[in-house]
């Protein structure tokens, strides 16, 4: 069966190609694809960074869809079934194969685009995966620095956690607004009288139990550090890309522990997919506010043009692949 799937062909160029889909193999669904969120990593991969394999080549692993053929030895799944997808891509196409531990059921009954778009499942595994591999203890109070769409995941998935208090530091007054909404305790805008004053009296309260780095950049890293307790944990749930530079005594001298909470930090990362996916069911996701676009995947160079600059108020994309009903 033939199936259009998105490619990255060379620096800011994308095609749609036509390619060879073949029937699900044991232990595997075949997924009519409704939606595929955009990641960052997939805006990177379009500037030529941070490259697995040389152009051309397939990408994206957030689709969310509906099974239309299951393999042999199967048992959690059956055709009609409305599911999100975990990394084993790339997704970006009409219909992919997945196997069944990568795949999760959707909560309700999603039937337009704007629906399935609304409820990507992999970006909340990756957090479930971040809390999942820290411990956080009843009362623990924590930071989030950066709040962009995984941050504000991050916020919503602790505020139904059992910490203490939240506090959120970012450079966007609009994302601090949604942070406050989904739970964060205070909320600062760096470089304002307001977020020294702030992190000045955590310093000298001793510091926050947990502290998660979701901006990816120096200055991030560098007040991640500041604002961690002795003994406190890091999260660094931020893809850093560049060098960085910290002094690393204060590490030593402050026993802080530093975790990557990225996705290969669990070698059991698929577990965490029955996690999620009942966290979906109770809403401690929602995306409504995140999804600020929505395109056709005809659009695919749009999209990813717009996400690279970060214009139209742009928090994160979804890429659908069927016709709205």
């Amino acid at each position: 069966m033939k199936t259009d799937a998105l490619y990255i062909t060379k620096e800011h160029t994308t095609e749609i190609r036509q390619v060879e889909i073949l029937p699900p193999k044991c232990g595997e669904v075949q997924i009519e694809v409704v939606a595929c969120g955009v990641c960052a990593w997939d805006v990177y991969l379009f500037k030529g960074r941070d490259l697995r394999q040389p152009f051309p080549f397939p990408f994206g692993h957030e689709a969310v869809g509906i099974i239309q053929e299951v393999g042999e030895g199967v048992t959690k799944f059956a055709k009609g079934d409305k599911v999100f997808c975990i990394d084993g891509g790339p997704s970006m196409a009409q219909v992919i194969n997945m196997k069944e531990e990568m795949v999760g059921m959707l909560p309700g009954d999603p039937v337009t685009n704007e629906d399935f778009a609304y409820l990507i499942g992999e970006p909340s595994v990756c957090v479930v995966n971040g809390l999942s591999n820290i411990n956080v203890n009843p009362g623990d109070n924590v930071a989030v620095i950066g709040t962009g769409y995984m941050g504000l995941l991050n916020v919503q998935a602790y505020h139904h956690s059992h910490i203490g208090k939240m506090i959120c530091f970012d450079v966007d007054e609009e994302k601090l607004k949604l942070a406050k909404k989904y739970g964060a305790d205070e909320c600062y805008l760096i470089g304002t009288e307001a977020a020294e004053k702030a992190i000045r009296e955590i310093i000298n309260q001793g510091g926050l139990n947990i502290v998660v780095e979701c901006s990816g950049s120096q200055p991030g890293l560098e007040l991640a550090v500041k604002l961690t307790a002795p003994g406190g944990v890091i999260s660094n749930f931020a893809w850093h890309r560049e060098n960085r530079t910290l002094d690393a005594s204060c590490w030593h001298l402050n026993g802080l522990r530093i975790v990557n909470t990225a996705p290969a930090c669990d070698r059991h990362f698929a577990d965490h997919v029955l996690q999620t996916q009942r966290l979906m069911e109770r809403g401690v996701f929602e995306q409504k506010e995140l999804i600020t676009h929505i395109m056709d995947y005809h659009e695919i160079q749009k999209m990813l043009t717009v996400a690279e600059m970060k214009s139209e108020g742009y928090v994160k994309g979804v890429i659908t692949f069927r016709r709205n009903v």
